[in-house]
């Protein structure tokens, strides 16, 4: 009898030395040492040796003690490669799990040896029960092989060599091929021909190979191919029968024969061509039956050759609904893993794969990025990947997507891994596909994979569907359309409309009209959307309005008709969308479409708000560069990733646009994304044995009961899995998210369980986790970031209450800097509320109406949140100072570097937190220390990778491009260029086809058709020539294109097609149009310049101009103007500083804002931008100049558009200077544009101004101004000998025949008071242009009682339209006698035109606060205005007289004064000066009149009288006394104030007035009468807030009293 002896080895990974042996004979004597003398003296004796994997690892350690005991090397027998022969039938022998012995203890190779002994003499039983015939076959082919010849010898079995090849063709007949080449399989692959026939042999539907044997011998996936797979070319009875796929068909699905489409065997040529194995391409019509198409042969390789198909679809929905289809066929050999499955169902879909259950596999293409799928398809035999929506792969499709170009990669790096040469077929299937799309999808897959495509094209139109265009010029008439649709036709209706909210509004409208409807679109819940299909499948609902998510894979064959409510975006989906109707063949559906040409713009604004352009993905590649500073192997979220691209938060699908970004740097070979693995293993296991681990979690006081349950599962699969051979895939199985897919938990779960099980040494430390510390000149930066986060807390905490309360953010920012938190910004705020939000501690939203509102909501007492806050904070600390104290400050590194990284593990930081309990009064749970370092790693004081934050950080990025010079190029984004490009030309089709249909029914149907045949320059030379080619590759529709820019000077033009200057500087003369070229290249940025309007900026100098370009604007583009930021400098400061501005605090905010910028303390999304606009660029001061520089250095490829024009820079007393708009010429190399028409002034005015502007030396403009207008107007200049020019002037004024509106102009404000004052005292009308500065528009009694009116309180965030429309009935009702009415409801017009549809109380806020007097003032023919000349500039007028007394002309600053205001002028002008310098101007038209008369000053003046003219205390005594006054109220006059007509003191002069007033009467004037100019709100020392009395004081001038 045969002696033998059974072995395991324990051996060192690191030094590749025996730990230990253990051993055991047939007489059962054990051996267990590390000794190789023992163990050679234990195996003296010995015939065989025997173990598991024995031949490729143990015996490389113990071959001198196997030579020592004279062990023949033939006699050695491996247990692993018998087991697959052997044992190939599910369920398999329960001492295996793949290649591994089972075992439930650590480190005992006792234990294994005996297993492998138990093993043995099972395979041998086994063999004893074959039959004969099976037994010969796997002698003759195995018994000289080093892997199975000493198990024959040892059974001593043995039988005459004969017709190997004929006894299996007897054994197996009708099981496989009967002309496979047995001979030269038997000759070259005897193994993988063993291990295929004990399979086949098996006869078990689910039997497959153990993936070691794939991963070993690759080879066996062909042999098992050629024998059960390959349809012979004559026929044999296995391929009749197994092969046929008409048998398939009828065996799977129960039907008789495949569906003809019009008259085409589509479905049955492209099953045929996947039975014999070709790759194929297949374009199959909506309703065309595509999924049986691979069903079929799925399902046939699966139970002939046990392989699994792939099937790669985008969307997930889609996917569940094919597998529950096939169940209720009865199929269950599906399953799909996507992210709508909960843990347990992933990993039960997982572990059906991997025990064979299933033979169809449906995945996104983002799933290809897991470890856990590709350690899953490398376990199967991949028969066929099968990718739907194939047009995705290009960009010629309706529907590019860039991870689909990830799938080439993939599958080679599967073929790679398997070590496998043949080809893995791949069937794509594309309902539309255009002949362009179809060569892009067969090169794809030709320079990937070298595969080439059968094509399987359908030329066939549904015959059943009539398809028909009604033009509807608004919403209500489409909804009439729309009933008179459904009533005429009662059938079951899909209507498609392009936007979410239009599905919720038209069902619940056709429901309130007694429509059976119902609503479907992306954003609704699951259970929701599965409700409402379920019922329209059944027909319990007849009408479903959707959006295009609604229909793909629903299979509903009695839709009677599809009615587009808004045209699809492009003729593939609208086809396929209308192909929904009529898959009866039997009815005859309707397929309509209401047509609205503004429907087009709206597909062309949202591409242009959903593109990625060029600038975005430069900003996520420097977002990258910046991340990748120390580490160039990154794992980031992709939100990590958008923040540090400064993109905002709030953007939609901000995930995909990450990934879509990153996909096509890593397409331009500029960073790898690498598989998502989290770097983080359950291993180095402590306890002895499972049951050792088991006892002590049970006995643990750390674990809950639920944890303990999850912990033991942990440990069984680990000590199951375990293996101390060599294996690659060891690491896999003890990753942290294998564990978690495979036995069904969350990763959370999973880590913090890990965590446990390492605290207790059942598992041991692992230092997974590494941070980088912040620091700077010594000092420890992160805690100085913790301490700050720690204010904002204590003041936040006691804002939130237990009852919902809502917030406007910047109030709460600023309440949040007044309490004391100086480094407090709205972003901290949010963060800080986001993670009370994760931790559960308190409930909040955003307000849907706007990102600046939310509403929160305590969980906790305001006890229970501090105490939770106070204990997080003290383990910050803790956390903080302690990785700190870990970091060599001597380092060189350390020493260079802002950051420092530092290793560590959550069980030391707890460890070392216990030992310091004495210094703390809490104590703390794993739990809380990793609570503690999520709150750090949100709030940026450290940066943290690995370990639990697994669970957050989901992309792990190689950035291979190091040169952080090399820029994203041009050229690298043609691709997606390419596929944005033809989506504005699929729009623009789509649009042809509705304007061809109304007019042409057969004629487009032949323009359909020869979009989808002919190539695409034939196509477009047909139906686009000549100019017609480039107007479909605008992303705006021809009528929008002329509205926009037909209007449009050559200039203006070639300012508007500028798309490249980095910097342009528009240097506009008065007239030029300035304002209109401004809202025109707004509305070209925005609609036609792929720029986003979170990434637009224009800033602009008065909330009046900003104003009238959103009114401007609104009114070119409607209501996508709302969302472009323009702002005045102060605005936009006190944006991005998270503060509500007044014009009162804005003092120092400028220089404020570029602080922060400079020092990055300012939430990168508010100053991340791509264009800046400057309006009035010369007005700029150096504030405002060093605000415009700090975003260019925060924005290096931002876009700067000045528009200015020095010769009006007339600000220069508040620092104005026109040498920054020069800098952008001089130092950035500018464009300079120059515009010089003139379409404002006659021709002779435009001349007159041309003359004098020659007085002015080094102006930017070197082209002088041009008249638009042929016809002159009138000039007269009148110069005077002397002074006193107020009288003459107004003579003039009363004496000329004005038509049109006319302003009065004069240097000083003291003349604009006499003007306005004598104009009125001889009849004519005239309002002065005044200034707030001694209060704010806010406080106005006109506008507060408006305030009042509204109700507003602090929980009022959007303003109710009928509250609005009352309090504006009520205030004008209320001040109908008031002077000042017009100022409010001017304000209110500017308000509701510039928000038509929400008004929020934050922006009605600022709006007032922003405001001036001078920006309500309208110019009318019946009323003259007059102003001094600063406040007239951006104003025009038909007629204008200027008042140029002394006026001195020799500084540039005054030149320029001037200039400004003889060009407000269109018609008319007359100057009235006692000067020459106009003297040297001759032009047509001028009448000069020389005026040698003395005049007399004139005798009244009027004072507007301030709050330092007032005794102000006196006020808060009288307020029932003002209540009846109304601004223009007549006052009496008294020697110290005024009375009401009561004779009630209104107001009482101030001791200053007091003076004033004597000095006037020693002059000699007298009062003559006193009105109410204003009534405003003054708060006085104590903060109470009273209504005061500004008056307007006449006088007249009398005798002069004696001194």
């Amino acid at each position: 009898m045969n002696t033998i002896a059974f072995i395991d080895t324990e051996v060192s990974p690191e030094s590749k030395k025996i730990v230990d042996i253990g051993g055991i004979k047939d007489d059962d004597a054990i051996f267990h040492s590390a000794s190789i003398i023992d163990f050679t003296g234990f195996l003296d004796g010995v015939q065989f040796i025997c173990g598991h994997n024995i031949i490729n690892h143990d015996i490389r350690y113990i071959r001198t003690a196997v030579v020592g005991a004279r062990i023949e090397p033939t006699n050695i027998i491996d247990t692993l490669f018998l087991s697959p022969l052997l044992f190939p039938t599910k369920p398999y022998h329960g001492l295996l799990k793949d290649d591994k012995l089972q075992t439930e203890e650590s480190n005992n190779p006792v234990n294994d040896s005996i297993k492998a002994r138990d093993l043995f003499y099972d395979e041998i039983n086994a063999f004893q029960k074959l039959d004969e015939d099976l037994k010969r076959i796997f002698y003759l082919l195995l018994h000289d092989k080093i892997e199975f010849r000493a198990f024959f010898r040892f059974i001593k079995y043995e039988c005459i060599s004969g017709q190997l090849e004929n006894a299996i063709q007897v054994k197996f007949n009708s099981v496989i091929c009967e002309q496979a080449d047995l001979s030269t399989i038997i000759a070259q692959h005897p193994i993988e021909l063993a291990y295929s026939l004990a399979l086949i042999n098996c006869n078990n539907r689910y039997s497959i190979t153990p993936r070691w044997v794939l991963r070993s011998f690759p080879k066996l996936e062909r042999i098992i191919f050629l024998l059960r797979n390959k349809p012979c070319l004559t026929g044999c009875n296995y391929c009749n029968q197994h092969l046929d796929i008409k048998k398939g068909l009828k065996k799977y699905f129960g039907f008789d024969a495949y569906r003809m489409y019009a008259g085409e065997p589509l479905q049955e040529n492209a099953v045929q061509a996947a039975v014999d194995n070709k790759s194929l391409l297949a374009v199959f019509p909506t309703g065309g039956g595509k999924s049986i198409t691979f069903q079929i042969p799925a399902l046939m390789s699966g139970e002939n050759e046990k392989g699994l198909t792939v099937v790669i679809s985008p969307l997930q929905s889609l996917m569940k609904d094919q597998v529950d289809n096939l169940e209720k066929n009865g199929i269950t050999e599906s399953v799909t893993i996507n992210g709508l499955l909960d843990p347990i169902e992933r990993a039960k879909a997982i572990e059906r794969i991997n025990d064979g259950m299933a033979s169809l596999l449906y995945i996104s293409p983002e799933s290809l990025r897991s470890k856990t799928i590709e350690n899953l398809l490398l376990g199967r035999k991949i028969v066929r990947f099968v990718i739907d929506e194939a047009h995705c792969f290009s960009s010629w499709g309706q529907d590019f997507r860039v991870d689909y170009l990830y799938i080439g990669d993939f599958i080679k790096l599967l073929r790679e891994k398997k070590n496998i040469e043949d080809q893995i077929p791949v069937s794509c299937f594309t309902a539309t596909a255009k002949q362009k799309v179809i060569e892009d999808i067969c090169a794809y897959f030709k320079e990937k994979l070298g595969i080439n495509f059968e094509i399987f094209p359908s030329r066939a139109s549904r015959t059943n569907l009539q398809y028909q265009v009604f033009e509807k010029g608004d919403d209500e008439s489409k909804y009439n359309a729309v009933r008179d649709l459904i009533q005429d036709k009662d059938c079951s209706t899909i209507i498609y409309v392009s936007r979410t909210r239009r599905a919720k509004e038209l069902a619940t409208r056709l429901s309130s009209d007694g429509f059976n409807a119902r609503a479907f679109h992306g954003k609704m819940e699951s259970q929701e959307k599965t409700t409402n299909q379920d019922a329209f499948i059944s027909g319990e609902v007849q009408i479903m309005v959707a959006t295009s998510a609604f229909g793909m894979g629903v299979d509903k064959k009695d839709v009677g008709q599809v009615i587009h409510y808004e045209i699809s975006d492009s003729l593939e989906n609208y086809v396929q969308e209308a192909g929904r109707a009529g898959r009866d063949e039997n009815i005859t559906a309707g397929c309509y479409v209401l047509f609205n040409e503004e429907d087009l713009g709206k597909h062309f604004i949202l591409l242009n708000q959903t593109k990625l352009n060029l600038h975005e993905i430069k900003q996520i590649w420097n977002a990258i560069k910046f991340i990748t500073k120390f580490n160039s192997s990154v794992q980031k979220s992709p939100l990590e990733i958008a923040r540090a691209a400064g993109w905002n938060d709030n953007l939609s699908e901000i995930e995909t646009r990450v990934k879509t970004a990153i996909a096509a740097l890593e397409e331009a070979g500029y960073v790898k994304r690498k598989q998502n693995m989290p770097r983080v293993f359950a291993n180095s296991i402590l306890s002895k044995n499972a049951q050792e681990a088991i006892d002590k979690i049970k006995n643990s006081q750390k674990f809950s009961e639920e944890q303990k349950i999850t912990a033991t599962r942990i440990i069984k699969n680990l000590f199951s899995s375990k293996s101390r051979k060599v294996n690659s895939s060891e690491e896999a199985e003890s990753r942290l998210d294998y564990l978690s897919d495979n036995l069904g938990l969350e990763i959370k779960n999973v880590i913090t369980v890990v965590n446990l099980l390492r605290d207790e040494k059942i598992l041991a430390d692992a230092k997974d986790l590494t941070a980088f510390i912040k620091k700077g000149q010594n000092k420890n930066r992160s805690l100085a970031i913790t301490k700050n986060y720690g204010l904002i807390e204590q003041f936040l905490y006691t804002q939130i209450e237990e009852e919902e309360k809502q917030f406007h953010i910047k109030e709460l920012n600023q309440m949040a800097e007044e309490s004391g938190c100086k480094e407090v910004s709205t972003q901290k705020i949010k963060t800080i509320l986001n993670y009370w939000a994760i931790k559960n501690w308190i409930r909040r939203r955003n307000e849907d109406f706007s990102n600046n509102h939310i509403v929160a909501v305590s969980n906790l007492s305001r006890e229970e949140l501090k105490e939770k806050i106070d204990k997080r904070y003290t383990l910050s600390e803790f956390i903080v100072n302690y990785l700190y104290s870990k970091i060599d400050l001597n380092s060189e590194d350390d020493m260079l570097s802002d950051e420092t990284l530092v290793e560590f593990s959550t069980l030391e930081l707890l460890d070392s937190f216990k030992k310091e309990l004495t210094l703390f009064e809490i104590t703390a749970t794993m739990d809380d220390i990793e609570d503690t370092l999520f709150y750090l790693s949100r709030i940026e004081a450290i940066r943290i990778e690995g370990g639990f934050m697994v669970v957050y950080n989901k992309l792990t990025l190689d950035r291979i491009e190091h040169n952080n010079r090399v820029q994203y190029k041009e050229q690298d984004y043609q691709k997606l260029s390419q596929y944005y490009d033809h989506k504005i030309q699929q729009i623009h089709i789509v649009g042809e086809y509705a304007r061809k249909m109304i007019d042409d029914n057969s004629g487009a149907l032949t323009f359909v058709d020869d979009y989808f045949h002919l190539n695409f320059p034939s196509f477009i030379n047909k139906y686009f020539k000549g100019s017609r080619e480039q107007e479909i590759s605008r992303n705006i529709t021809p009528q929008k294109y002329r509205q926009l820019f037909d209007s449009l000077s050559e200039m203006q033009r070639r300012i508007i097609d500028d798309k490249n200057s980095k910097y342009m500087v528009i240097a506009a003369g008065p007239g030029s149009g300035k304002t209109k070229i401004l809202v025109h290249k707004l509305a070209s940025l925005l609609l036609m310049e792929d720029v986003k309007h979170e990434q637009l900026l224009m800033v602009t100098f008065s909330r009046s101009a900003a104003t009238e370009f959103k009114k401007r604007l609104i009114a070119l583009i409607g209501n996508a103007a709302n969302f472009i930021e323009i702002k005045t400098f102060h605005s936009y400061c006190f944006d991005i500083l998270g503060k509500v501005g007044t014009i009162e605090k804005s003092s120092t905010i400028l220089e404020t804002a570029v602080a922060k910028i400079k020092n990055n303390e300012v939430e990168p999304s508010r100053i991340t931008k791509s264009v800046l606009v400057i309006d009035e660029a010369q007005d700029m001061d150096l504030a405002e100049f060093e605000l415009i520089r700090a975003l260019m250095e925060k924005n290096e490829s931002m876009r700067v558009i000045a528009v200015g024009d020095d010769d009006q820079n007339i600000y220069g007393w508040r620092g104005a200077d026109s040498k920054y708009l020069l800098s952008f010429v001089t130092q950035h190399n500018a464009t300079k544009y120059e515009l010089i028409t003139n379409y404002r002034s006659k021709s002779n005015l435009v001349s007159f101004s041309n003359q004098f502007l020659k007085l002015i030396k080094n102006r930017l403009k070197e082209i002088p101004i041009e008249a638009h207008q042929n016809e002159n107007g009138r000039i007269k200049v009148v110069r005077y000998k002397n002074r006193n020019l107020v009288i003459p002037i107004i003579n003039d004024i009363l004496s000329s025949e004005l038509t049109g509106t006319t302003a009065v102009l004069a240097k000083t404000n003291e003349e604009a008071f006499q003007l306005t004052g004598l104009l009125n005292k001889h009849g004519t009308k005239a309002k002065l242009i005044q200034s707030d500065d001694t209060f704010s528009l806010y406080n106005l009694a006109e506008i507060r009682y408006f305030l009042d009116a509204l109700q507003l309180t602090d929980n009022t965030y959007l303003i109710d339209s009928d509250v609005w429309n009352d309090a504006r009935r009520s205030t004008i009702e209320r001040f109908k006698a008031s002077t000042k009415l017009e100022i409010f409801v001017h304000l209110i017009k500017d308000f509701e035109a510039t928000n038509p549809k929400r008004k929020f109380r934050s922006d009605l806020n600022v709006f007032i606060r922003e405001s001036k007097l001078e920006d309500f003032i309208a110019s009318t023919s019946e009323v003259i205005v007059v102003s001094t000349i600063h406040k007239a500039k951006g104003k025009e007028f038909e007629n204008v007289f200027l008042l140029l007394e002394n006026f001195d002309i020799s500084a540039d600053a005054r030149k320029r004064e001037l200039y400004v205001a003889m060009t407000r002028a269109k018609n008319n002008l007359n100057i009235h000066l006692n000067g020459s310098y106009l003297d040297h101007i001759h032009t047509e038209g001028l009448e000069r009149i020389e005026d040698y008369n003395v005049y007399p000053a004139p005798g009244e003046s009027v004072l507007h009288l301030g709050h330092r003219d007032i005794k102000l205390g006196y006020f808060a005594f009288i307020q029932h006394w003002l209540h009846d006054l109304t601004s223009g109220d007549l006052l009496t006059l008294a020697d110290d104030g005024c009375k009401n007509d009561r004779g009630e003191y209104v107001l009482k002069f101030s001791q200053k007035f007091m003076l004033q007033l004597g000095q006037l009467k020693q002059d000699g004037y007298v009062i003559s009468e006193a009105r109410v100019n204003f009534i405003v709100y003054w708060t006085d020392e104590k903060e109470k807030e009273v209504k005061i009395v500004l008056p307007e004081v006449g006088f007249y001038r009398g005798k002069k009293e004696d001194n």
